[in-house]
């Protein structure tokens, strides 16, 4: 199967949630995402140099529709919105530029220097895992922050908070280690306190 062949399928799909952890992912309506290593959104170039600005642009895209989408067998990726907004990638000679994944789990994958990979998604997929929102353990790392339909906290032991973090604070959270736990608030190592939504 070749890029050609495979329809990434955000046309008409909403934006509901954007991710950044390593990468910075666009989730749309319907469960497929596209995670980049880097890319252009507007005329700011966003990579791990500067993910948080990259994330302050994306949110912006919460609530938006995908207008069209274009891609090529040599790696570049373009995604247009209903507000005009466009995001692009083009291939990174040395890591992924970016990979999307269908709700199928399907994938489609630019490799470094350009080259395509292409897999279907399995036949029987998995049921869907039920997720458990609880408080994560005392030094526990914010590995991923969410913002958008159910804006979360994940945590490096594998829990999860539903928080919406401040776009300003947003570095304040990635990376750093849980200091203090209760009920509704928990106090990172940077001094920033999240308030678990209710």
């Amino acid at each position: 199967m070749t890029l050609a062949t495979m329809e990434l399928a955000l046309r008409s799909r909403r934006v509901t949630r954007v991710l950044l952890d390593f990468d910075l992912s666009i989730e749309f309506a319907g469960g497929a995402t596209v995670a980049f290593s880097e890319f252009v959104i507007g005329d700011v170039l966003v990579d791990e140099d500067n993910q948080f600005e990259g994330l302050r642009l994306a949110a912006a895209l919460v609530g938006r529709l995908c207008e069209s989408v274009g891609s090529a067998d040599s790696g570049e990726l373009t995604i247009l919105f209903d507000d005009g907004t466009v995001v692009e990638a083009a291939p990174r000679e040395e890591v992924e530029s970016w990979e999307y994944t269908g709700s199928d789990g399907s994938t489609v994958v630019c490799l470094a220097g350009g080259d395509i990979e292409v897999l279907s998604g399995p036949s029987d997929p998995p049921a869907p895992i039920p997720a458990v929102t609880v408080p994560p353990s005392l030094g526990a790392t914010v590995v991923r922050i969410a913002l958008g339909d159910k804006s979360t906290v994940e945590f490096s032991d594998r829990t999860s908070v539903s928080a919406a973090v401040s776009l300003d604070e947003a570095y304040l959270v990635l990376r750093e280690s849980v200091a203090e736990v209760s009920e509704q608030q928990i106090a990172l190592t940077s001094g920033v306190v999240i308030s678990v939504a209710q």
